[in-house]
């Protein structure tokens, strides 16, 4: 494959703010924004509890089918797949601002939830076609913080029109849309759809698992404890007395955090995969618990939830280098990663709730953490060598 604009790519930071407004609208607001909204969705559409968080566990399932998908053609048609991503995020979205009646909106919340999926892969491939290679794993950071930037600005949507919840849903499927265009402007690759060095086959899936085997339990043990604060973090505060605002401006907090991991980038791509993925899953394991054990203090429980959106953020980046290093393609390999990190988060979502009708609080949001840290209990091994040439950059050799 020839990179020719590679190493001259004027517009190169364009495209990498696009790829950003892309994963702040698919991940932090059309797939993160249902839970900020719930109260009024189930206000408006009488959804009970139960109810509400089946939901959210379809929309995780729905997310790795995409995800899936995004697995198989992402590598060879990764615009195709980019415009997927966009597509659903904002019709699903238009349709959950245009619902009258519970099917429809289940079936948009469904659709809007999609785009996440689509997005990772889809976006790790042209940033690796679009960005010089000694920047990718910088500028891979770069982009994957977008989430955070998306938190924040759903948060904000649900203190300012959380009243007027169809518009603010109205508003996300035009970021969606608008995002999803600025990244087809600014794609510069130049490269055919349906070309790549490494085309996936059902033949290198195996393949695909076996290299990423650590990985891909890391990943999942990290959803399943990152799952407390994500799902039950705001029921924690409220329960414990905080006003609803005041839980909302945690979650905006937590955005901010989120947002920040930008700065994360140069040092998570100057350091080795033994030193970033310890260091973002501890910090997540670290801010659970004090959710749980300070949640009456305001200033602590708001630096929680700003700590747990930079780590967080943080280390699903270190996983995109993880990809990136160990699979034989990087977006075939995110996608088996991010799928990992979500079915996680779905199996840890119910079970931390069993935890806390059981043990409360503070012991649930403690077990969550022991299970984030489990990850980490084996260090990063080795990447092995690919054909791109990414295992053999000297700053990764001391994974071993």
């Amino acid at each position: 494959m020839k990179r020719t604009l590679q190493s001259s790519q004027p517009t190169a930071p364009r495209f990498s703010v696009m790829a950003l407004a892309l994963i702040a609208a698919t991940y932090g607001l059309a797939r993160l924004g249902y839970g900020l909204f719930l109260p009024s969705f189930s206000a408006a559409f009488a959804l009970t509890p139960t109810v509400g968080g089946l939901l959210a566990s379809g929309a995780s399932v729905i997310y790795c089918v995409s995800a899936l998908i995004g697995f198989r053609f992402a590598p060879t048609r990764p615009r195709l797949v980019t415009i997927l991503a966009g597509a659903t995020a904002a019709s699903g979205s238009a349709g959950i601002a245009a619902a009258q009646n519970t099917v429809f909106f289940a079936a948009a919340v469904l659709i809007a939830g999609m785009g996440a999926g689509f997005a990772s892969p889809a976006l790790v491939e042209l940033v690796r076609r679009n960005i010089p290679l000694a920047e990718q794993n910088k500028v891979q950071s770069v982009v994957n913080s977008g989430t955070g930037f998306g938190v924040v600005i759903a948060g904000v949507l649900a203190l300012v029109v959380a009243s007027s919840w169809r518009l603010a849903w109205a508003l996300i499927a035009v970021v969606a849309l608008g995002a999803l265009i600025g990244v087809l402007r600014t794609d510069q690759s130049r490269i055919a759809e349906g070309t790549t060095d490494h085309p996936v086959t059902s033949t290198r899936t195996g393949a695909e698992l076996r290299a990423l085997w650590h990985p891909i339990v890391a990943a999942f043990s990290f959803g399943v404890g990152a799952s407390a604060i994500w799902v039950h973090g705001r029921t924690l505060l409220e329960d414990q007395g905080m006003a609803v605002t005041l839980s909302a401006g945690a979650w905006i907090a937590l955005g901010v955090g989120g947002a920040g991991a930008v700065l994360t980038a140069p040092w998570l791509a100057r350091h080795t995969l033994r030193t970033t993925w310890p260091a973002t899953v501890v910090t997540v394991a670290a801010a659970t618990g004090v959710f749980a054990l300070a949640p009456q203090n305001l200033p602590l429980s708001f630096a929680a939830a700003a700590l747990f959106g930079l780590a967080y953020t943080a280390a699903t980046s270190v996983l995109i280098i993880w990809a990136t290093h160990s699979a034989t393609h990087s977006a075939a390999g995110t996608s088996i990663l991010f799928t990992s990190l979500v079915l996680g988060q779905a199996v840890g979502a119910p079970l931390t709730g069993s935890l806390i009708e059981r043990l409360g609080f503070p012991a649930a949001f403690a077990i969550a953490a022991v299970i984030c840290l489990l990850g980490v209990l084996k260090p990063a091994p080795r990447p092995h060598s690919t054909a791109e040439g990414k295992a053999s950059a000297p700053e990764l050799e001391t994974t071993a």
